[in-house]
């Protein structure tokens, strides 16, 4: 014990050295047991938890769904085609082929790809293999100028304002918030002023909002560096085959394919064939939930049907857009690309148009309103020397506009079908702002389709109407004859149109004359003696005030004049009694539009029948069993109820005398020798000082029909003068196609 630390004499069982000594080595023990635990805890921890996390951040994927364009189906009339979809190619470049500076990461991987792992450790090999890479994006760009003929200068131009634009997205991207990377001025000089205290808060402000500075390596990558920029929009199909011949010689290059509408006969038809443009904004379909499907973006086209037959039957024009489904990393690399609906291409579309019927309505009608030199029709002095001398004499007019119906009477097959003023279905396409100004700041207002959208009084050609109403209610016999003094009781009123121009009236007259010679008075006593309701039910039946089902956009459906209520007062009634007047000649309140007038001359054509007007054929949209409900007028046609064959065959008489007899209204300006056809001028109250409407409507051949032929002529004038000549050139067309057929079955 002598050499113990302390002596004996001074240890007792409180303060023995060993049990301090044992106190010094467990409490270091403990404190080092402890650490090593939340060590190994937090460790494990970290082991146990962190991965999934930090694996899932790394696997984060975008995915995005791209369309396939898909070709449009093409509008024929016989074979001419007028409308089609047209293959363009246009030139893309992947960003990091476009880039002055080649981003590092890419880079290496293109050195992966072209060096082995040994050759990589070769300073110098490496080195000129960069040197490589870099020279054949400058060759790339060379071969792209001298493929495509554009100047090097513009393809350098476009590159450095690609690479600027997407830099610009970078930059914006990848910058801290300027807010929580520094304080303010103010902020710093009150820490500054304000002691320890004041710096120790801001200090920790700023490390709570302050971004973490990224190196380069850790920015944030943004899908336009990984992506294929359009560096020329349309190249020639030679450069396209050429570059996808030749990926070697085009790293980093692709060509995408797509298609732009093409108008081969822009002025031709141009309302009926309507137009297709990009719609204004894509709406996507609404998903119907569970795993994203094709549906889930956009199944809309890339273009869309505006008017005419592109509107009408766009769903069966409209190819349907495929779709690709791509998936890229968190650096924006693709990783893979699925092709999740192959496009459909839309079906072709075949119209009941006539070409040349077609043309020659149209050349009419430009020639009517003044658009185009007088080759077919008369000049203005010559028509009024040729005019019926039932017209009042009237200064030389020019129509606001006009339009043509040429249909079949037994099947509504339109094989005419043209308004004028006309336009250029280019505007739609490739039109400039100056030819858009010129065609919308025209007065006439070209875009209207004339033969359905045109809803004005149809004047004389309504009488035919009037007609059946007057013989099915009993309230006229076909024999029955009236004395025309001109005018129906007051000379100041309710006139014939021979009165207004020589003080004369017809004298005795029947149906078939009042029809021929288009006696107003008939009528007026007609009107007079039935009432408005026989009349107003009678447009009804044949289906007036509605719409005729034609397959094109936009119809109109006229208006009739309204009934009197059935508690009328006398003095109501007389007021009704009065405009039934009107209505018995095509004024008062009604309206029509020259195609409703066609199908009226087609029920007394046929035989009675009500036909669904269309200008799309069965055998163009509907090829297949399933697709019949795309053609309504596949249902069976509709016969007018109430209809005697007694009553169309005497109108019959009195319209084939109207352009056969010489006391006929059209005799002077529709018939030529050998003609048969049969008709009814109209010549319509504009009202307000304004130029009456001109109108033409009749059948060809007389005997037989097969055709209906109908001329209106917006503030045109006398419908003898102005619409006859039209009919006329239009049924020499058909008259001379019937004497063809008769010579070849001969």
């Amino acid at each position: 014990m002598r050499n113990s630390l302390r002596h004996p004499l001074f240890h007792d069982a409180q303060n023995s050295p060993t049990a301090d000594a044992a106190l010094r080595i467990r409490l270091p023990a403990a404190l080092l047991i402890l650490t090593l635990t939340a060590v190994l805890v937090r460790v494990a921890w970290v082991q146990s938890q962190l991965p999934d996390d930090y694996l899932q951040a790394l696997a984060v994927t975008t995915t995005e769904d791209e369309q396939l364009p898909a070709r449009n189906g093409q509008i024929l009339a016989d074979t001419t085609v007028l409308a089609r979809d047209e293959d363009q190619w246009a030139l893309q470049i992947h960003y990091r082929w476009l880039e002055q500076q080649p981003e590092p990461t890419w880079l290496k991987q293109q050195l992966r790809q072209r060096l082995s792992r040994e050759e990589r450790r070769d300073e110098t090999l490496v080195r000129s293999t960069e040197q490589k890479i870099l020279n054949e994006r400058h060759l790339m760009l060379q071969a792209v100028a001298s493929i495509t003929g554009v100047p090097s200068e513009e393809i350098e131009a476009r590159r450095k304002q690609i690479e600027s634009r997407v830099r610009g997205i970078i930059d914006r991207v990848n910058r801290p918030p300027q807010a929580a990377a520094e304080m303010s001025a103010d902020e710093t000089e009150a820490a500054d002023d304000g002691g320890l205290l004041l710096r120790l808060a801001a200090a920790i402000r700023s490390a709570l909002t302050t971004a973490p500075r990224r190196s380069a390596a850790e920015r944030i990558f943004v899908r336009e560096e990984e992506t294929w920029h359009q560096l020329l929009p349309e190249i020639s199909a030679r450069a396209a085959a050429i570059i996808s011949e030749h990926p070697e010689r085009f790293p980093g290059v692709r060509v995408q394919a797509h298609s732009h509408r093409v108008y081969p006969a822009p002025d031709f038809a141009v309302h009926v064939v309507g137009a297709r443009t990009r719609p204004d904004a894509v709406t996507a379909v609404p998903s119907t939930g569970g795993t994203p499907a094709a549906t889930d973006i956009t199944q809309q086209p890339a273009t869309v049907g505006r008017f005419g037959v592109e509107k009408s039957y766009d769903a069966v024009l409209s190819g349907l857009p495929g779709l690709r489904r791509i998936v890229r990393d968190r650096r924006q690399r693709i990783i893979s690309s699925e092709i999740l609906r192959q496009p459909a291409a839309g079906r072709d579309v075949l119209l009941t148009i006539d070409p040349e019927l077609q043309q020659l309505a149209e050349q009419l009608l430009a020639e009517s309103v003044g658009d185009a030199e007088r080759r077919l029709l008369p000049a203005p002095e010559d028509a009024l020397e040729s005019a019926t001398p039932d017209a009042p004499p009237e200064p030389e007019l020019t129509p606001v506009g006009g339009s043509v119906v040429v249909m079949e009477a037994h099947s509504g097959r339109l094989l005419a079908l043209a308004s004028a003023p006309e336009f250029d279905l280019t505007l739609f396409t490739q039109g400039s702002q100056t030819a858009w100004n010129a065609t919308n700041s025209d007065t006439r207002r070209p875009f209207v389709s004339r033969f359905h959208s045109m809803a004005i009084p149809p004047g004389s050609v309504w009488k035919i109407a009037t007609a059946i109403a007057a013989l099915e209610t009993g309230t006229c016999t076909p024999q029955m004859e009236i004395v025309c003094r001109g005018f129906l009781q007051n000379p100041d009123e309710h006139r014939c149109l021979i009165f207004r121009a020589w003080g004369v009236g017809h004298g005795p007259i029947s149906l078939r004359g009042a029809l021929a010679q288009s006696c107003n008075v008939w009528f007026f006593n007609a009107a007079q003696q039935m009432g408005i309701d026989p009349q107003a039910d009678w447009a009804d039946r044949l289906e007036f005030g509605r719409q005729t089902g034609v397959d094109l956009p936009f119809e109109r459906s006229g208006s009739l004049p309204p009934r009197p209520p059935a508690n009328a007062s006398e003095t109501v009634r007389r007021r009704f009694a009065r405009e039934s007047l009107g209505f018995s000649i095509g004024q008062s309140r009604l309206t029509t539009t020259p195609l409703q007038i066609a199908r009226l001359l087609a029920v007394v054509a046929n035989g009675g029948w009500l036909v669904v007007p269309h200008v799309v054929s069965d055998e163009g949209a509907a090829r297949h069993l399933e697709d019949a409900t795309l053609t309504p007028w596949s249902s069976t046609r509709a016969q007018v109820p109430g209809l005697s064959a007694e009553t169309l065959q005497a109108i019959r008489q009195g319209l084939v005398d109207g352009v056969l007899n010489p006391a006929g209204t059209a005799y002077r300006t529709v018939h030529f020798e050998g003609l048969s056809a049969a008709g009814k001028t109209g010549t319509a109250e504009a009202g307000a000082g304004r130029a009456d409407h001109a109108w033409f409507a009749g059948y060809f051949p007389a005997d037989n029909p097969e055709f209906v032929v109908v001329v209106a002529l917006e503030h045109g004038g006398s419908g003898a003068r102005a619409a006859g000549p039209v009919a006329r050139e239009l049924f020499r067309m058909l008259q001379t196609r019937l004497n063809t057929e008769t010579l070849q079955t001969n």
